[in-house]
């Protein structure tokens, strides 16, 4: 079984121009009961927590998205949205925590079987959960250029490890909840050019 000094190694020891998140080298700073995973090529920071007796850590990312005073309906409508998103995506749950009833988004792990595969695919995975919400909350403004970045490496990653277009289309819609359509145009447009597309809102 790993230990949460097994995963500080893995995201300490990487380099700024790795190809995949796991690989970065991360800032690591201790946040009260948390770990905050920095990065600047990361829109946002990612929080670690490890629990040594359920065995487990999480991943969370807190979104800065408010919602206890925000009128009803609005705030009905960011339930919504977040509870069709928790259908669409199987390891990421967004969620609400503390007394502002802030936006969060959580993923665990059990520390049994976890690897250092198993946690970049975790960060892949929370990375691109994070897309889906700033689309289906209309913030693409506030993080649209950093949440491209990392969700190109993402895509780049896949086929640097030989998958094909086709597989790399089905993991973006049976786990990350893509439609085909939109899977389809991120991974002609990743993979057709040099550089990522300028806005994969659109």
């Amino acid at each position: 079984m790993v230990t949460l000094d097994d995963i500080l190694k893995w995201l300490s020891s990487g380099t700024d121009n790795a190809s995949s998140l796991i690989d970065l080298k991360w800032n690591i700073k201790k946040v009260g009961n948390y770990i905050a995973l920095e990065n600047n090529k990361i829109p946002f920071d990612i929080l670690l927590y490890a629990d040594d007796q359920k065995k487990s850590c999480s991943l969370i990312v807190r979104t800065g998205i408010e919602t206890a005073t925000v009128e009803n309906q609005p705030r009905l409508t960011i339930y919504r949205t977040l509870l069709l998103l928790n259908q669409k995506v199987e390891m990421v749950k967004f969620m609400l925590d503390g007394i502002n009833e802030e936006v969060v988004a959580r993923e665990d792990f059990d520390l049994s079987v976890l690897t250092k595969d198993v946690l970049n695919t975790g960060l892949n995975t929370i990375l691109a959960a994070f897309y889906l919400m700033v689309k289906a909350l209309n913030m693409e403004d506030e993080f649209n250029s950093g949440v491209i970045e990392r969700t190109a490496m993402m895509i780049k990653e896949m086929a640097s490890a030989g998958k094909t277009k086709e597989e790399i289309k089905d993991y973006l819609v049976s786990s990350l909840g893509l439609n085909e359509n939109d899977a389809n145009k991120l991974i002609s447009e990743v993979l057709s050019a040099d550089s990522a597309p300028k806005n994969m809102y659109e």
